[in-house]
């Protein structure tokens, strides 16, 4: 269905849907990590009713992770080993889906890297930048595509991006990162443009600091971790992995159905500035 005849709200009827995911099928990258935004969101979407496509470049946790999901939600959830980078991984990644499902009603691009090191723009050579912009920002446009084709096939797909406050915010150390994730931003744009015709909705989500296995060297620092939330207007404190989990459940659900090409940040009021 398009247009009105999808919406999920009646007019002249009061009341807002469920937060209800159930019989949905998600695609979600960057699931490995034991602490991490696409773990969160996994285990969100499954206790919520969605069956899983989880990915990561680590076999090993990501089948971990799968087990544990599974067990704790007693939803299905497929493991795929997958470099996001890597376009045959993409494409098994995208056959698995649809031989265990049939289709794919939403993708969550969570996988990234960060700079090595924390290079000044002076310091970050060829080699260190295309591995983060092709992670953070090719692969994701690849992956989108694919999909993409098969949410046009299905006339209906929700796509969620995971951006960065630094899509905004400038920082020092974070050039070529914060270049990936503001196109990030901008390729969303465009897909919900491109794509709303096919009632495919494509939005972004762009967190703040946040605890996760990534962040944690960072902010276990003192000196930095004051210096990262003292522009931070709400209580001056990092974010939790379930913050953005919650603001993805949001977007996946059909009580957002009229959100679209939109970048919502998670950020505590950061970007205010």
């Amino acid at each position: 269905m398009k247009g009105s005849s999808h919406t999920t709200l009646t007019t002249g009827n009061i009341g807002i849907p469920k937060f209800d995911l159930t019989g949905k099928i998600a695609l979600i990258t960057g699931v490995g990590s034991e602490i991490g935004i696409g773990r969160a969101i996994a285990r969100t979407y499954a206790w919520y009713g969605a069956d899983l496509v989880i990915a990561d470049i680590d076999e090993e946790k990501i089948k971990e992770r799968a087990e544990e999901i599974s067990k704790e939600s007693g939803r299905r959830v497929v493991p795929v080993r997958c470099d996001v980078c890597n376009s045959e991984d993409q494409e098994n990644l995208v056959k698995v889906a649809m031989e265990s499902f049939g289709r794919i009603d939403i993708l969550v691009n969570d996988a990234g890297v960060v700079l090595s090191n924390d290079q000044l723009i002076v310091d970050t050579d060829e080699d260190e930048f295309d591995r983060v912009v092709d992670t953070d920002f090719k692969a994701v446009f690849f992956l989108c595509k694919r999909v993409a084709k098969i949410m046009i096939e299905q006339e209906q797909g929700n796509i969620i991006n995971l951006a960065s406050v630094v899509a905004r915010v400038a920082s020092t150390r974070m050039a070529a990162y914060a270049a990936a994730k503001a196109a990030v931003v901008q390729m969303t744009r465009c897909m919900a443009f491109e794509w709303s015709r096919f009632n495919i909705r494509a939005n972004c989500i762009c967190p703040g600091y946040i605890d996760t296995n990534m962040t944690q060297s960072t902010l276990n620092k003192e000196k930095a971790y004051e210096a990262i939330t003292h522009p931070i207007p709400h209580n001056r404190k990092v974010g939790d992995p379930m913050d953005i989990a919650a603001t993805a459940l949001f977007l996946a659900c059909d009580c957002s159905d009229m959100v679209n090409g939109f970048p919502l940040y998670v950020d505590g009021a950061r970007s205010i500035w």
